[in-house]
């Protein structure tokens, strides 16, 4: 087995700031749900989720066809601790 590499180029990742911004969900390929954007009053311009560790701690999002997207606490499910 040999150890020899070979360069294959250079990547780069290139960020551009979006300074008019607001956020959007998306399910599959549909078109984005707006939900958020920033104060008028200034401030960061970022999101943040907060889901606490109670039964009514959840975040849920829906688009117009039905479809749900759920961030939620629960009780531990018997030795489960795989994480993504």
């Amino acid at each position: 087995m040999s150890n020899d590499k070979e360069n294959l180029g250079t990547l780069g990742i290139v960020t551009h700031k979006i300074e008019n911004v607001e956020w959007v969900f998306q399910f599959n390929d549909d078109e984005p749900i707006f939900f958020a954007e920033p104060s008028p009053y200034g401030g960061a311009k970022e999101v943040t989720f907060t889901v606490g560790n109670t039964t009514h701690s959840n975040i849920v999002f829906r688009d117009n066809k039905g479809n749900e997207f759920k961030i939620f606490a629960r009780e531990k499910k018997g030795g489960n601790n795989e994480q993504l």
